[in-house]
């Protein structure tokens, strides 16, 4: 099993997931579903995918590189073990 420790900005833990499953795949390839289970914005596909190529369009171009939408991603999905309680 693979853990991963998530932090915010400030490097503090906020929280422990199980990665569950990991696939790369082409960003023009990801499912609906999985965009969905991203649980952004009103979650749906067409929010996922706008907001995608925004950031790494973004990104590439920050680097001097071209952005295409068969890009490889790597999609993780993971179970949520524990969240750091709120002080």
């Amino acid at each position: 099993m693979i853990y991963d420790l998530i932090l915010n900005r400030n490097n503090n833990p906020l929280a422990i997931i199980r990665i569950v499953d990991v696939t790369i795949m082409p960003m023009n390839e990801v499912p609906e579903d999985f965009a969905a289970a991203e649980g952004e914005g009103d979650r749906s596909y067409r929010y996922w995918k706008e907001e995608h190529t925004r950031f790494f369009s973004e990104a590439f171009k920050t680097n001097g590189l071209i952005f295409s939408e068969d890009i490889k991603l790597v999609c993780e999905k993971f179970e949520l073990i524990h969240v750091k309680k709120t002080d």
